[in-house]
């Protein structure tokens, strides 16, 4: 049956205080050199609240287990807080990893999507794509990923840019009725050039002189070398 609660005298305060002091002092000597000061003030905290309704003549060992279970869950505590922080290190690392290796993979992309190297462009798209693929990593990253696994998301991460950036540059195909419109423009041009002497002069002088300037390329190149 549970212990029914004890009706302490007014007058039994001061050595009650001693004696629990005592324990709760035994108890965080129990706790690693490193616990720190927050751990150790609720471990104090734990011992009072479990204790109040025990004495000093109460079972050792039952006072004793009570003390280790304590010190145990606040050894555990202090285990998981050093786990976390070790963790929120490694992702501060691994992020600025990140961010080194995205500058090397957007120098291998085209110049006309990353601007030269050094150019306002180029400081200005590094910022826009770190700032996206920052919040995606903050996100996805527990903290225990290898820099190869990093590598492999940011290549990820600047390819689907690049796709998405892709298909503004890439060109479009015409429609049937812009290329008709098209053929039709040139043989109105055609036709007008055919039957207007001036103009059929001029496109005959403009032919000449481009095949001169070809012909004299050809020259100035030389006839290739044969195999000895």
């Amino acid at each position: 049956m549970p212990r029914a609660p004890r009706v302490r005298p007014p007058n039994a305060d001061a050595p009650r205080r001693t004696w629990l002091s005592l324990l709760k002092e035994d108890a965080v000597r129990q706790l690693p050199s490193d616990a720190s000061p927050a751990i150790r003030a609720k471990l104090r905290l734990d011992v009072e609240h479990a204790l109040r309704h025990h004495e000093s003549d109460d079972p050792a060992l039952e006072l004793q287990d009570i003390l280790s279970t304590l010190v145990s869950e606040a050894c555990g505590q202090l285990k998981q807080s050093k786990y976390e922080a070790q963790r929120a290190e490694r992702k501060r690392r691994l992020l600025a990893f990140a961010k080194s290796t995205l500058t090397d993979v957007l120098n291998e992309c085209p110049a006309y999507l990353v601007g030269a190297l050094d150019s306002e462009k180029r400081t200005h798209l590094t910022r826009a794509v770190w700032a996206d693929l920052r919040a995606v990593l903050e996100e996805a990253l527990p903290g225990a990923e290898t820099e190869d696994e990093v590598r492999q998301r940011v290549e990820e991460h600047v390819a689907q840019w690049r796709r998405e950036q892709d298909h503004w540059w890439r060109p479009r195909p015409l429609s049937p009725a812009r290329v008709l419109k098209g053929i039709r423009a040139a043989k109105l041009l055609i036709d007008t050039v055919n039957n207007t002497p001036e103009l059929r002069q001029l496109a005959d002088t403009v032919i000449q002189a481009v095949q001169i300037k070809l012909r004299q390329r050809r020259e100035a190149k030389g006839p290739p070398s044969s195999p000895s």
